[in-house]
């Protein structure tokens, strides 16, 4: 089979997989709705995963089309929810999906321009390398959206990824990073304006693909079995959260297009 032919049953509404001599390309494409994540786009993302550890790409590379990254999940999916409950199966869903990508067997990398926010923001960080535009930018507002919350892994991961006093001022604050912050962080890498990113995108996805796979897999693997061991359940916190008033209250606010005044209940 060859590098052309091999992606081609990986077919999904909203997510397009493609492989190019030895790089796997996975592109969010929700473009009019900033490329918010469906629950259909998280399992392509984990099947994409599968086929590039059963194949012999080099590189995975996460992208999003037109002016965004990802802007978060899909809010609409989270009225469907009628408890605690639906919210502890949705966050193990994601938490799954983070892990796949995390122990893919190959360097990934995130491609950032525009928006990468919410679960944007946490998928971005589950990669090893992220580059952005100068119009990028980045932010975790659920505390001023929707009123959820993460669980422990992801949690864990944006907090090694930025640092824990950085994350908790980033939710509580609701402000943005700027791709100069992110950079300045380490969160970023390498910044570029829209004109030379591709160049960019490419230097940098060759130098991984000439990486030493085993020992960029074994470092990476090592490094989140040190950030995993002994996280703490938070399902409880999870449960109380997304059964709370002030989260039904945060989602039909948002596909209002309003604010929400938050009760605390």
């Amino acid at each position: 089979m060859s590098a052309e032919q091999e992606f081609t049953d990986l077919i999904f509404t909203d997510l397009i997989v493609e492989e190019v001599d030895t790089v796997v390309t996975v592109t969010f494409n929700r473009p009019g709705k900033l490329n918010a994540l469906t629950q259909g786009m998280y399992e392509g993302l984990g099947r994409a995963c599968e086929r590039v550890d059963a194949g012999s790409a080099r590189l995975l590379v996460l992208q999003g089309a037109g002016r965004a990254f990802a802007a978060g999940s899909d809010i609409a999916h989270f009225q469907s929810f009628t408890s605690g409950a639906d919210g502890v199966e949705y966050e193990d869903q994601f938490v799954a999906v983070l892990q796949r990508l995390e122990q893919v067997r190959v360097p990934t990398l995130a491609v950032i321009d525009g928006a990468c926010v919410g679960a944007g923001l946490v998928v971005a960080a589950a990669c090893d390398v992220r580059v952005a535009t100068t119009n990028a930018y980045f932010g975790l507002p659920i505390a001023r959206t929707l009123g959820n919350a993460l669980s422990a892994y992801p949690l864990a991961l944006l907090a090694d990824r930025i640092g824990s006093a950085r994350l908790t001022s980033t939710v509580a604050l609701a402000r943005m990073l700027s791709a100069a912050d992110a950079m300045a962080i380490g969160f970023v890498t390498d910044v570029a304006a829209p004109e030379t990113f591709d160049d960019l995108v490419s230097e940098v996805a060759g130098e991984l693909v000439a990486a030493a796979p085993l020992t960029m897999y074994s470092t990476r693997e090592v490094m989140r079995r040190i950030r995993t061991a002994g996280l703490p359940e938070s399902a409880d916190l999870i449960r109380e959260v997304y059964g709370s008033a002030d989260f039904r209250a945060g989602v039909s606010a948002f596909m209002r297009g309003q604010r929400t005044c938050w009760s605390g209940s």
